[in-house]
């Protein structure tokens, strides 16, 4: 598989490696100079391939920590079998160190930092049991130096302590910086992903609230605009039965139709401007139902209250459908009985009902199929009411109730 590019046209994987790379060529070129000098001041040769492998060692401790880790410690024993001489470049072996604790897992770090002192431990004893004699002449000179002045070599380990455990220390600080910065970046993701999600389920909510706000429309146009087709329809039939010499009854009927139509605009305008039904007009709908040539009879118990704006609402649409529904397909002979029940206590229902004849030929639900029933079914779920259909004989009944909250 080809390499990523990036915009110049470098492979991704060797700009990514290129750090190392440049680790381990530093140290292999600062340890092969140190080999050469040594060799031209008399001291021993043949460390080439152990230069090569400390060189190795920098350049995957970052890629590689753990098996940096092995390497130092396999220098280490191979340098003390071999008798080769302490080079100043292993001092670069605390970027081991520090690339343990910045790169490496959890039990690399612990290893990294546990390797300090006891590599520190183990080179002072060789030291002073005289198991092991570095052969580096700045090492060499430093020791007839320290030795005039009655200082041993050995005061010179807690500065290799000291390195060693300053790099590793190094690297743990930007690991936990690092660390830091990860779980900040997770936590301005985890926000705004969250603040996402929100807008989303705001969204969602608004666009279901607009379209129960539509069907809500839907369902409020449809009573007024049936209501108000039935009384114009049932004042048209009955307007057939009237005199032909009595002008002043047509004329009066044809008033009461184009005040139907009049009410019918209005409420239509009420509905599209959501407008609160007014008080009173349940009052108003029966009196409406009454001018149609239908013998409405009204009954009511209880004291009367106004009701929330939104109980209103759904009474004043309850009570519309149930008349509308009874000057559609009642008979026209047979009185239609409208009982109010209020109850007496602040937290009960408001019971409404509806009773009109069927005719000989016709059906209790009428041919609208019950469309409208089935709205004014949900309209009443909706604020926690219920209705209920009954047939008695030649009566069809329907009976709605309404919660009541101050």
């Amino acid at each position: 598989m080809t390499p990523t590019l990036d915009d110049v046209g470098t492979p991704l994987r060797w700009r990514e490696r290129s750090p190392d790379i440049v680790v381990g060529l530093l140290t292999a070129g600062l340890g092969l100079a140190e080999v050469a000098v040594r060799t031209t001041w008399g001291g021993e040769s043949g460390s080439v391939l152990f230069v090569l492998l400390v060189a190795l060692t920098t350049a995957i401790a970052r890629p590689l920590p753990a098996v940096a880790l092995a390497l130092v410690w396999l220098t280490g024993v191979a340098q003390f079998a071999t008798g080769l001489p302490l080079l100043l470049t292993q001092l670069l072996l605390a970027y081991v160190a520090f690339a343990g604790a910045r790169w490496g897992s959890r039990w690399v770090l612990a290893l990294s930092g546990l390797s300090i002192p006891l590599g520190v431990l183990v080179g002072g004893v060789l030291l002073v049991y005289g198991q092991y004699s570095p052969g580096i002449l700045v090492v060499q000179g430093l020791r007839d130096v320290l030795d005039r002045v009655g200082v041993s070599l050995l005061a010179g380990l807690p500065i290799a302590l000291l390195t060693l455990a300053a790099a590793w220390l190094g690297g743990l600080a930007l690991r936990f910086a690092g660390n830091a910065a990860v779980s900040r970046r997770a936590r301005v993701e985890a926000e705004q992903e969250s603040a996402r999600a929100h807008r989303e389920t705001a969204q969602a909510y608004e666009i279901a609230r607009l379209r129960d706000e539509q069907t809500r429309m839907a369902h409020d146009v449809h009573d007024v605009v049936g209501h108000s087709l039935a009384v114009i329809l049932a004042q048209a039939e009955s307007g057939q039965f009237l005199p032909d010499a009595d002008p002043t009854a047509l004329k009066a009927t044809l008033r009461t139709i184009a005040g139907t139509a009049r009410s019918s605009l209005q409420d239509v305008q009420g509905v599209l401007s959501a407008t609160p039904v007014p008080p009173g007009r349940l009052q108003a709908l029966i009196d409406g139902a009454g001018s149609t040539g239908f013998t409405v009879r009204s009954h009511s118990s209880g004291p009367a209250r106004p009701l929330p704006p939104e109980l209103a609402a759904v009474a004043y649409r309850v009570l519309q459908e149930m008349l509308t529904n009874a000057l559609k397909h009642g008979d026209r002979d047979v009185p239609v009985d409208v009982v109010q029940r209020w109850p007496a206590g602040p937290h009960e229902e408001l019971e409404l009902s509806v009773t009109n004849g069927i005719p000989v030929d016709g059906s209790p639900s009428g041919p609208g199929g019950g469309r409208g029933l089935d709205g004014m079914r949900r309209r009443l779920e909706a604020v926690g009411g219920w209705a209920q259909v009954a047939v008695d004989g030649a009566r069809f009944s329907i009976t709605a109730s309404v919660p009541v909250r101050s």
